[in-house]
């Protein structure tokens, strides 16, 4: 009997240590895919940068070790200092500008009795569903110098106290100032705040805030004392991944810091790898800006990683339970509802009307009573869907990546965070690949997207001269496809959170019922952490819609097509489609979440 329970105990821990074994195998596969789609973003920019001549690739024959391209962007007439000046000023503005709105817009939702609170977080999510871009062009036609609406309204009113208000012909607002910049910007980053400070208000204890009350603390003094210093790692936190984000916009300053006179460090890189200091691209003075980029947003991404790991030490949420205590507003409720309705319908859907309305125009309008109704026509639809020769093409590109990219992550993520979750590697080993694969947020998609560029450029070079010649890399869809999936910190971190709360026996009896390390994972991991999975995909799925950096950069704005390089290239002489085409775009997303919603979530529940 004892011999028959220590083969059971020997065949028992023969099918874990199977198990076991199967994980490394996965996790190793894993660690490739992974280290193929994060190192050369780090890796070719560092090498490069410390290559010369400042033109050459670093593969090349002619090109040496040197710290030459370094002085070419200390020297230059618009030198570091000057774009790290403006950077900080268009980050810290709009950091402070979207906190601000945001902070406020999230208390009202979550610690107010203000109603229809529902209907204003849906609000907030709607600038998800429009690329950057996208919205850029919106509030150029918003609040454009001289053409933008609410430029020519304000003109108007002033014209009734101030006659010669409409001869000026320009302002009052002007996107194209620094100051443009930021609140452009800092709009686009409220809806990030409101969902991470909104998260940390739901979950807090209000007791604390009462006891202040009890003691005679009024609100402001108990907001300053209690409230944000209770929600301090949250509200760092946020700041700290907003000001990453903002950091790396493209968009924005793309279309608007040529007008403002401004030196931002995103656009500053994409003009040295437009222009370079001749007819060849500055390839090793991009790259010595990208390492200070890095740079910053690692320390940003350090102190982010410091101020998470620490919010233990501010819980407020235990196992007793509580019940949050809504402000009452009295009377000021509906006041407060209209006026924060009013402001979130004109930042989150504002800019999709004026686009409608462009779509509509052959040529853009200032909006007016003789533009109604007469020139109103469909041509820029009609045009773009049946006369121009690259829509099918983009759409069909962006499509394959948005499918397939946020899958790559995914899956990878998922393996990488089954075995550090799990422990069965070395713990410095498991500390290594947590920071590895959660720092793909700290790489810029500039420098990122350079770094791919002239990564597959030089490899494309290196296969044409071996047998391996016909593979297409340098500006290809497949490129695309690995480049958009190198963003694995988002889906390796929903799903790693996921897997912590899986227990260990699971697997285990798997195991002893002779599953195989990949049968685990499929048949009772995936079933189980799969509405994580699907969260981060979906995600993923809308910021592959979404993107612009990534293409553009890879493609110098030229074939392969997707619908946001497009939509920019369209913008100048077919303004009529661009705004067509990115009308289609969040209508069709508008779909897909819609879709997800009703049918999505009622299949992920049924597993």
């Amino acid at each position: 009997m004892a011999a028959t329970a220590a083969q059971a105990r020997q065949q028992i821990g023969l099918r874990l240590g199977s198990l076991a074994r199967g994980e490394i195998v996965l996790f190793l596969i894993a660690l490739v895919v992974g280290g193929w789609l994060l190192l050369p973003a780090i890796g070719a920019t560092f090498v490069q940068a410390f290559r010369v001549p400042t033109d050459d690739l670093f593969i090349e024959a002619s090109s040496s070790w040197s710290v030459g391209n370094f002085p070419i962007i200390y020297t230059s007439s618009r030198g570091l200092q000057s774009t790290l000046l403006d950077t900080g000023i268009f980050v810290i503005g709009s950091v402070a500008l979207a906190f601000v709105l945001g902070f406020t817009i999230a208390w009202f939702i979550e610690r107010t009795d203000t109603p229809f609170r529902n209907v204003l977080f849906a609000l907030l999510l709607f600038p998800l569903m429009m690329p950057a871009i996208v919205t850029t062009l919106g509030w150029i036609f918003l609040l454009g110098n001289r053409v933008g609406l609410i430029n020519i309204v304000v003109r108007t009113v002033l014209n009734w106290f101030l006659p010669e208000a409409l001869e000026f012909g320009a302002g009052p607002f002007n996107l194209t100032t620094m100051y443009g910049m930021v609140v452009v910007q800092g709009f686009g980053q409220v809806t990030l705040f409101v969902i991470l400070i909104g998260a940390a208000l739901r979950s807090m204890d209000p007791s604390l805030e009462e006891a202040s009350r009890v003691s005679g603390a009024r609100f402001l003094e108990t907001l300053r004392k209690v409230t944000i210093p209770i929600l301090r790692p949250s509200v760092l936190g946020a700041v700290i991944l907003a000001g990453i984000f903002t950091l790396e916009s493209f968009e924005v300053p793309l279309m608007l810091a040529t007008g403002a006179k401004a030196d931002i460090l995103s656009t500053r890189v994409w003009e040295l790898l437009e222009t370079g200091s001749g007819e060849e691209p500055a390839y090793g003075a991009v790259a010595a800006m990208g390492l200070h980029f890095m740079l910053i947003t690692y320390l940003l991404f350090y102190a982010y990683s410091i101020y998470t790991r620490r919010a233990e030490r501010f819980a407020t949420m235990t196992g007793k339970g509580f019940r949050a205590k809504r402000y009452e507003l009295g009377r000021w409720r509906w006041p407060a509802f209209t006026g924060l309705g009013l402001f979130l319908a004109f930042i989150a859907l504002t800019p999709f009307l004026i686009l409608v309305y462009s779509s509509l125009l052959p040529a853009y309008r200032p909006p007016s009573w003789d533009v109604f109704p007469e020139a109103f026509s469909l041509t820029g639809y009609r045009e773009l869907l049946f006369d121009n020769s690259r829509i099918y093409s983009a759409i069909t590109n962006t499509v394959i990546i948005a499918l397939t990219a946020p899958t790559i992550s995914v899956l990878v993520a998922l393996v990488i965070a089954w075995t550090v979750v799990r422990g069965r590697i070395a713990p410095r080993a498991r500390l290594a690949m947590d920071l590895f694969t959660s720092s793909s947020l700290a790489i810029p998609a500039v420098v990122a997207a350079f770094a791919f560029f002239i990564f597959y450029i030089s490899l494309n070079q290196a296969l044409n001269e071996t047998f391996l010649g016909w593979i297409p890399l340098a500006r290809s869809l497949l490129v695309l496809v690995i480049v958009y999936s190198y963003r694995m910190a988002l889906a390796y971190r929903f799903q790693r959170a996921g897997i912590a709360q899986i227990a260990k026996e699971l697997e285990e009896a798997s195991s002893t019922s002779g599953g195989s390390a990949f049968t685990t994972l499929r048949r009772i991991l995936l079933p189980l952490v799969i509405p994580y999975t699907m969260g981060a995909w979906i995600i993923l799925f809308l910021l592959a819609f979404r993107e612009f950096t990534l293409a553009q950069v890879i493609t110098s704005g030229s074939d392969p097509w997707v619908i946001s390089t497009l939509v920019f290239n369209l913008r100048g002489t077919q303004g009529d489609q661009a705004a067509a085409l990115s009308v289609l775009t969040v209508v069709f997303l508008f779909a897909v979440l819609i879709f997800v919603r009703v049918v999505g979530l009622r299949r992920i529940r049924s597993f």
